[in-house]
């Protein structure tokens, strides 16, 4: 198992350079190594001041953000489907999404982001929390949060949520559904180091906090009354693991719009290959979505350019068919 874990990191630090390389000029991997290191501080000789100002200033905070995204939304797949002991749930079904997006129109119907650029992702991240707590709330009785009732109570209020969205939507200018369609479709075009710097410590440090649940959420599986006799309080575990899901998906949806596929398809893929132990899965679907996001903004910078596409777009584009083959591949290994 140890090597599938190195594998992966290698792959993301093959991805990290080559997606730094790659664009409307392209730098060959030596001159971004030499670029990197003079960045960090250290004396290289030989490095073009013209790849230190495409790297620095555009190219190197985007594979932050993508990178960093990427893993937070495969990390709060992996736990919603263990909270959910389901591989085909995602964080939207909690109502995460709607609630972003609900955020992002208001904002935009409010013409608040036209006054200041991080209006648009603290309206969203303020969304994707107040909803999820609201779907948590109304689904916990008697200090009980069943997962069926989580499970009906999410697509109930997700329903209403897009009917509230739509009536604004009919509502606001055409320039204005423009701006709604874009962050939609999820983007990380003109990210800047102002976005690394909002978003990469509190992610970083939610992605850590993941793996100390690890070993709950492998108990958690086994039944509530098992965890109960085993020592581990499921509903102070289901609680938990909703505001840390939230705040993963908050804070990224806020930086990158509402990218999707990332959350749903990686750790299930990874689930594939590492076996469905949190121990491994949680490490594996961090270093898997940074791989995965980083490889479709990749592809969405150049696939058309000078033309950019959405990265959403291509997520889904590769994601949609790809867990398809698996679910159809997996189908026919159960009936052999």
């Amino acid at each position: 198992m140890k090597k599938v874990f190195v594998v992966l990191c290698v792959i993301l630090l093959i991805v990290f350079v080559i997606s730094i390389g790659v664009g409307s000029v392209f730098i060959p991997p030596l001159r971004v190594l030499k670029a990197l290191f003079s960045l960090i501080g250290f004396k290289v000789a030989g490095v073009n001041e013209m790849d230190l100002t495409i790297i620095g200033q555009i190219r190197l905070p985007r594979i932050i953000i993508a990178m960093i995204v990427g893993m937070s939304l495969s990390v709060a797949g992996a736990l919603v489907q263990g909270l959910y002991r389901n591989p085909m749930a995602d964080p939207g079904i909690i109502g995460t999404s709607s609630g972003a997006s609900l955020g992002a129109i208001s904002c935009i119907a409010l013409s608040l982001n036209t006054v200041n650029i991080f209006y648009l992702p603290a309206f969203s991240f303020v969304g994707a929390l107040l909803v999820s707590f609201l779907v948590y709330r109304l689904a916990t009785k008697n200090g009980r949060t069943p997962i069926l009732n989580l499970i009906l109570i999410g697509i109930a209020v997700s329903t209403f949520i897009s009917s509230i969205n739509s009536l604004i939507l009919s509502n606001i200018n055409q320039y204005q559904v423009s701006e709604y369609i874009f962050w939609m479709l999820g983007g990380l075009d003109s990210r800047s180091w102002t976005h690394v710097k909002i978003s990469f410590v509190p992610l970083a440090l939610l992605i850590l906090c993941s793996l100390i649940f690890a070993k709950r959420i492998n108990i958690l599986i086994l039944g509530e009354e098992e965890s109960y006799t085993i020592g581990v309080n499921p509903e102070r575990l289901k609680k938990r693991l909703l505001i840390l899901v939230s705040l993963l998906t908050g804070i990224a949806v806020s930086v990158s719009g509402a990218i999707s596929f990332v959350g749903l398809v990686t750790p299930h893929i990874l689930r594939l290959i590492v076996g469905s132990d949190y121990r491994k899965l949680i490490p594996a679907s961090i270093l898997g979505g940074g791989i995965f996001l980083t490889v479709c903004d990749t592809i969405a910078r150049v696939l058309f350019s000078p033309i950019e596409v959405k990265v959403g777009i291509i997520t889904s584009i590769v994601g949609a068919p790809y867990f398809l083959y698996l679910l159809k591949k997996r189908e026919n290994e159960v009936t052999i």
